[in-house]
């Protein structure tokens, strides 16, 4: 009776072989509708430029507890795969009534249509970095923008290759742009995608700050003369009596003058009335000088002539320039 199968879960391979001619792409599980078994199909992928006729794999499948289940060897024959054709995805290598939880796989033997046989057994393996998915969003942007599906990873170029949108990694070794699975160009992929992203970025930012109020501008004053300061002694700071290495100086004492006899401050005295009177002759109703005046008039007038002497002058030059 014949039976269909539905797939159930898909893995791609997280490393790549460096140097052969044919990678390994990926695992499927697929699931009967009737009986329910689980069938492991294996998927590989041709980067040489002969035409494959067949390839020898041994593969093994480990139960979800980590005990293997089956080991055995595999042959695709009757093969005309073509540079970047992805084959074997139709052949079940295994089919299982119980749950499988992994699968290892190991390039055995290639022969291609010219004749040739290679042991693929001495290439090795290089790791790969996981590809970054995408946003759901941007990624079903992506598909509609290519009419694409399945497109969830970012597209990047690697040292060792790129990746596709689809998930697909191509080597170096393959030496093409063009993704073999889903048909995507790898430039206009990166293009639409740069696309997308300076799209959803261009809308205009909103100003959440209110309006801010600037103060007016002072006017201008003439300049004003302020009479000297007259220094002041500052005050002399506390000082710890408990320090031993300060010696705190007792309070000076203000300035008198020695004791004088009588006679002598009399005589003092007297000088010092004839000189007040010998000073108030020689002032007394002084005259003011004309020359204050002008003075006072060019400190307080020459700021604002000299503002707007340089607005003139910075007018004729802007027009001189015109």
């Amino acid at each position: 009776m014949e039976e269909n199968f539905d797939l159930l879960a898909q893995s791609r391979a997280n490393y790549f072989t460096k140097g052969s001619p044919v990678q390994f792409v990926k695992v499927e599980l697929l699931k009967g509708d009737v009986s329910g078994d689980i069938a492991v199909c294996l998927s590989f992928k041709n980067i040489s430029a002969a035409p494959l006729a067949q390839l020898q794999i041994t593969f093994k499948c480990k139960d979800r507890s980590g005990a293997v289940v089956c080991q055995d060897q595999f042959l695709y024959e009757g093969l005309n795969a073509a540079h970047g054709e992805v084959f074997g995805a139709d052949d079940a290598v295994y089919i299982s009534s119980s749950p499988i939880g992994s699968v290892e796989v190991e390039l055995g033997t290639a022969r291609f249509a010219d004749g040739r046989t290679l042991d693929l057994t001495s290439y090795p393996r290089v790791r790969l970095a996981p590809p970054k998915k995408l946003p759901a969003e941007l990624a079903e942007k992506l598909c509609e923008r290519t009419r694409k599906e399945g497109l969830t990873v970012v597209p990047q170029v690697l040292d060792e290759g790129w990746y596709c949108a689809c998930g697909a990694f191509h080597p170096r070794e393959e030496d093409g742009v063009w993704c073999s699975e889903c048909g995507s160009d790898r430039i206009l992929l990166q293009n639409t995608l740069s696309s997308l992203l300076q799209g959803g970025s261009t809308a205009p930012a909103t100003d959440d700050e209110p309006t801010r109020m600037v103060p007016p501008v002072r006017q201008e004053e003439p300049t004003r003369t302020v009479p000297p300061v007259s220094p002041r002694p500052a005050p002399a700071a506390p000082v710890d009596e408990e320090d031993e290495d300060v010696i705190i100086a007792p309070p000076r004492r203000s300035a008198r003058p020695a004791a004088q006899p009588y006679a002598a401050q009399q005589q003092a005295s007297r000088s010092q009335y004839h000189a007040r009177e010998q000073y108030a002759g020689q002032y007394d109703e002084p005259e003011e000088d004309p020359r204050d005046i002008i003075a006072e008039r060019i400190i307080r007038w020459a700021p604002p002539i000299t503002a707007v002497l340089c607005a003139a002058i910075a007018a004729v030059g802007f027009l001189l320039t015109l």
